[in-house]
């Protein structure tokens, strides 16, 4: 599937305000607000783009409480323990990863009390024998 230049413009330009109006998205690009909406439909019609998303204000974002946690499964549960993690809406991503442990997840919560709960939960699905997390504390910017 290749993106030619204004494709990978655009899509700069919605991963930074997936929000930005037609018009504007337009402007910056040179082109008219008819040509970046068919662009777009075809990116979302090739399965490029799959969603658009909001962004959090940064005060807000700053106080929310995000972990990691690693969990080691016992041999033959992992399907059944990622269907059991998918319907927990504070988890945010869910990934298959190397070494002596088997998942990595995201987790976002308002509040540690909440996370403290959350934690327990996730530790009690059958299969899961041990878990590790860790609280980030800041997030810096890659490259």
């Amino acid at each position: 599937m290749e993106l030619d230049a204004r494709d990978r413009q655009l899509i700069a330009l919605l991963q930074n305000n997936a929000r930005e109006s037609i018009v504007s998205l337009g402007k910056k690009l040179n082109v008219s607000r008819t040509t970046v909406q068919n662009r777009i439909d075809a990116l979302v019609r090739r399965k490029v783009i799959k969603k658009f998303t909001i962004e959090f204000d940064q005060q807000y974002q700053r106080r929310l409480l995000k972990a990691q946690m690693l969990i080691n499964l016992r041999a033959g549960v992992s399907r059944r323990v990622i269907r059991e993690l998918q319907k927990i809406t504070q988890i945010s991503s869910i990934k298959s990863v190397s070494g002596i442990y088997d998942l990595m997840i995201e987790i976002t919560v308002e509040a540690s009390c909440e996370l403290d709960q959350l934690v327990d939960d996730i530790r009690e699905i059958e299969g899961i024998e041990k878990t590790i997390s860790c609280l980030e504390l800041s997030n810096y910017p890659a490259g």
